[in-house]
Order: C-alpha cells, then structure tokens, then sequence
C-alpha cells in the first residue's frame, strides 16, 4: 500500500505531470477540429472511464452502502415492521436485472412503469407549489407600490404565457384573433429557445475559455505537445491510415 501510495504521489499526483496530463488531454481532444484520430479516441476513452469509474465509486459510497447494506445488515439483526419498504424496493430494483433476458425482459417494465408513476406524483404537485409560491412572491411588489416595471413584466409575463399556450390549442384553426395571439406566442417560445440555448453556448465558452487558459499558462508545455500531436497524425494519416471503401451494393 505505500508502494502504491507512493507512485501514486509521484505520478498521477505531482504538480508537473498534471499539467502536462491536462496539456496533452486538451490537445488530444482538440484533435478532433481535424480529423477522428487514435489519440482523440483515447482521450474519449479515457474521460469516459474515468468518469464512470468516480460516478460508481461516489454511487458505492452515497447510495448503495448507506440506501441498501447497512439497512440490510439492520434488518437482519433487528428486523421491524417498516424494513417491509425496504424489501419491496430491493425486489423491485432486482427486476432491472431481467433486461439481460431477451424473453423476460418485460418484466423490468414494472419497475420503470412504478417508478415513475411514483416520481410523477410526488414531483409535479411539489413543482406546482413550488411555481404558485413563486408567483405569489412576484406579485407582491404589484399591490403595495408597483413601478413601471413590475408593471410591464407582469404583462408580458401574463400575456406572453397566455400566448403561448394558445400556440398549443389545436382544437380550432388558428385564425382572427387566435391566429395573431398564437403567432405572438411563437416569438415567446423562439425568445425563450433563444436565451437559454445562448447560456447553454456561453457554459461551453466559459469551459473553452479555462481550457485556453491552461494552454495559455503552459505555453512551453502546449507547444511541445502540440509539435508532437501534429507529428503523430502526419504520419498516421500518411503511412497506416486507409480510407475506408464503401460498397453501394452491400449497404442496399
């Protein structure tokens, strides 16, 4: 154990093959602008297996030791009436385990049918609590002394959901007054779509933008690797990559 302790502080841990770890994984990554390559598949692979492997180790230790051993372990030395729960919930996860069946794999359709006919239930009446005291919490500002502004947002807000869920009303043709009331909720479903696919970019920017830093910070370190990573496709590309041939025959 201090064997591995040890090469463990040595390697993965020490400052020095951290950056140049996150360099090369970077870059690797990066690769792809180019073309798929070998070293962008194994800095997938890598993200991917690492990730997975952290997910079940915190799962292991968040939910399964204390969600389903210790409960076991308790029931079993002092087993009391509400431990019932407990065993309907582990025999109902187990069905999941029928998917590895190809006859009996229906009967995992139970679970996922109970589960989230539970979850259904439970969230949405919270959700809608949740949405009234939010509202409530907006419109106080409405009767004590309203300025402009909560004036006009609470029209926008109450004529733009109005609109929108009269895009949605099929039971009649969209015409007159329904026409142009639809079209309106239109632009605030396309305002909407808009502002969040713009905060989903900028999230992605701002992770692009910590990547470019530590290439930045590590200039030395980047053009190294970055030497190398255009070496290796070069000569990927020119000696052993074959470009796949495809047969219109055999794909009709």
């Amino acid at each position: 154990m201090d064997l591995l302790n040890s090469l463990i502080d040595n390697t993965i841990m020490n400052p020095t093959v951290q950056i140049w770890m996150s360099v090369f994984f970077t870059l690797m990554m990066l690769s792809f602008l180019y073309r798929d390559n070998p070293l962008y598949k194994f800095g997938e692979h890598t993200f991917l297996g690492v990730s997975l492997g952290y997910f079940w180790f915190r799962m292991w230790e968040i939910t399964i030791v204390p969600y389903l051993i210790r409960p076991v372990k308790d029931a079993f030395l002092d087993f009391q009436s509400f431990d019932l729960v407990m065993i309907f919930w582990l025999a109902m996860g187990s069905t999941l385990f029928f998917r590895f069946s190809r006859k009996k794999a229906w009967v995992a359709n139970y679970y996922f049918a109970f589960i989230f006919a539970y979850f259904a239930g439970y969230i949405i009446p919270v959700y809608v609590q949740l949405l009234f005291i939010q509202a409530s919490n907006m419109m106080q500002p409405i009767f004590q002394l309203p300025t402009f502004f909560e004036i006009t947002k609470w029209i926008v807000i109450i004529f733009g959901t109005f609109a929108g869920l009269m895009y949605f009303f099929f039971s009649k043709p969209h015409k007159g007054l329904l026409g142009k009331t639809a079209r309106v909720g239109i632009i605030i479903l396309m305002i909407n779509f808009g502002a969040s696919f713009g905060a989903t970019v900028m999230g992605r920017i701002a992770l692009f933008i910590g990547r470019a830093q530590v290439l930045a910070d590590n200039w030395q370190v980047s053009v190294i690797a970055a030497l190398f990573i255009i070496t290796f496709l070069f000569v990927y590309f020119k000696f052993f990559y074959k470009e796949q041939e495809f047969d219109d025959e055999s794909i009709n």
